[in-house]
């Protein structure tokens, strides 16, 4: 919204201020965030059957945290601009409501090494991953046939073969951690235990 009577901050280095709201976030928040998010959009589910489940992915030899809801699905546009801060997709934003940052600030700290957001719509199914690469928090960029990269990919025949029932919407998360080896479904703060 334009204003006549004031001109609008900017801000003057946003890598700088992206990284610091994501460190400062308390990383406790991470699962509550993420499920949080699940169960809220398990309840938009058309068929008033809401779901949210929890398994895991071996990737690099370790176990990932894999938590998948079937509520509405987003498309690659939908998807590509949720992982934005301060972006959020059928949620209402306000100071005093929605913020749409916690489950993406949350998340990063303890996955450095990535996280991966798959979202069905209408039978696609596309993948955004975020990540922590040579100091800056973002969408990691994945190198494609033929040269070049892409920070989204349609990614609807891997998900069939995996058994994903492409017909239907859902949306899911992988926690890939900090490092490889790092078992996120047992511990997902890598090695930082939340208070009790």
């Amino acid at each position: 919204m334009q204003s006549d009577q004031v001109s609008p901050l900017k801000i003057g280095d946003t890598d700088f201020l992206v990284a610091s709201t994501i460190e400062r976030c308390p990383k406790v928040m991470m699962i509550r965030e993420l499920v949080r998010n699940a169960i809220e959009a398990a309840e938009r589910d058309d068929s008033g059957e809401g779901l949210v489940e929890f398994s895991t992915v071996q990737e690099s030899g370790a176990a990932k945290l894999v938590i998948w809801n079937n509520g509405p699905g987003m498309s690659a546009e939908e998807l590509y601009a949720m992982c934005d801060l301060a972006s959020s997709i059928g949620k209402e934003k306000g100071l005093d409501a929605n913020f749409g940052m916690g489950a993406k600030v949350a998340s990063l700290p303890s996955n450095k090494l990535g996280l991966r957001y798959r979202s069905c719509r209408d039978g696609q199914v596309s993948q955004v991953v975020l990540g922590f690469r040579d100091g800056v928090y973002g969408r990691l960029k994945i190198p494609v046939p033929g040269g070049g990269s892409t920070e989204i990919l349609t990614v609807t025949d891997d998900a069939a073969a995996h058994g994903y029932d492409c017909s239907k919407d859902w949306t899911e998360v992988v926690l890939f951690g900090n490092r490889p080896d790092q078992d996120t479904a047992r511990d997902p703060y890598d090695g930082e235990a939340p208070p009790s």
